[in-house]
């Protein structure tokens, strides 16, 4: 099918929302479309379109107003930003680790070596980004530079502790996932975390920074790379179920093959902030960031966002993984 859609000015573009149904002032509506773009604030417009017969259609459930719309996208963004600053202390602490434990016992040019990772298909390539062609843009950074102008006639590419500081943080991922197992298992555990659960997390948190970074929505996102959930055997706490009668989580004594034992989708955005959290509690154990976020939340859900649309259940505040005891 050819895309046939052409150009509207913005007095057109909000003339055809308001003809849809949206309440707004229509010079207020031209100047979130203006600053915003139709299509990014479609996104946020989308829960409240009509739905006739399974099918959702292109009008607006009457009496939605552009403040509803304009409040889904403020969480988000705030939202995002949130995310961010726990996914950078994450970040950081892992490019830390990776540069002490591969540097402990050996060079810290070692891993310039196109078979210091033999499984690694184009382990090669990626090295040339870090050493001294000309164009390389990491070139342009003031530590790199000095360092090259100042020892480029011994070496062609920079050692392991500036590297892991300036490189993508897809080639962080990657890097731990091929080092030895001993090398995995000391970051893993010191994060609280089994050698195969971290792997998942670190790039299920590298994709979700990415959208965060390209300020794509993650509120209501169902997410294609999943952290991995451990299983009912080795963390009981991801396993809870919330007793009514009692008025609290509570641990099951054996996974029941009748019960849903998760209490979120881990392709949901709640997963995501809960594996932020128990990561944050070893990288930043001082940090009030899941206050930060449990504030944003309660603040935006008390305005009437729906939070259920990304995961959280109504009692998470109380969920042993999020609790500060």
């Amino acid at each position: 099918m050819k895309y046939t859609k052409q150009h509207l000015s913005l007095e057109q573009q909000a003339e055809l929302l308001l003809s849809r149904g949206l309440v707004a002032d229509k010079q207020k509506l031209m100047e979130c479309l203006s600053n915003i773009g139709y299509y990014r604030l479609s996104a946020y417009w989308h829960p409240y379109r009509v739905r006739r017969d399974g099918i959702i259609q292109d009008e607006i459930v009457p009496g939605t107003t552009l403040e509803q719309v304009w409040l889904h996208y403020r969480f988000d963004r705030n939202l995002r930003l949130c995310l961010l600053d726990a996914i950078e202390r994450i970040e950081i602490a892992l490019r830390s680790r990776l540069a002490y434990h591969h540097t402990e016992n050996a060079s810290p040019f070692d891993y310039a070596r196109s078979s210091y990772f033999p499984h690694w298909k184009d382990y090669d390539k990626k090295l040339a980004r870090l050493g001294r062609p000309a164009g390389n843009k990491l070139n342009a950074i003031d530590f790199v530079e000095h360092f090259f102008n100042k020892y480029g006639d011994c070496h062609s590419i920079m050692p392991l502790w500036m590297a892991m500081g300036v490189t993508e943080l897809g080639f962080v991922v990657h890097f731990f996932e091929h080092s030895e197992k001993s090398v995995r298992s000391r970051i893993s555990h010191a994060r609280g975390l089994q050698n195969k659960t971290l792997p998942s997390r670190l790039e299920a948190s590298n994709a979700l920074r990415n959208e965060c970074a390209h300020h794509a929505r993650v509120w209501n996102r169902t997410f294609r790379v999943v952290p991995a959930i451990p299983s009912f055997t080795e963390n009981k706490l991801w396993s809870c179920s919330y007793s009514v009668e009692l008025g609290r989580w509570i641990r099951n004594v054996s996974p029941s093959p009748d019960q849903e034992t998760l209490f979120f989708s881990s392709s949901r955005t709640a997963a995501l902030i809960f594996v932020c959290r128990c990561i944050m509690r070893h990288v930043a154990p001082a940090s009030k960031w899941h206050c930060r976020m449990q504030e944003l939340i309660d603040s935006f859900a008390a305005q009437g966002v729906d939070m259920t649309k990304m995961g959280l259940p109504p009692h998470w505040k109380s969920h042993p993984l999020w609790r500060e005891d």
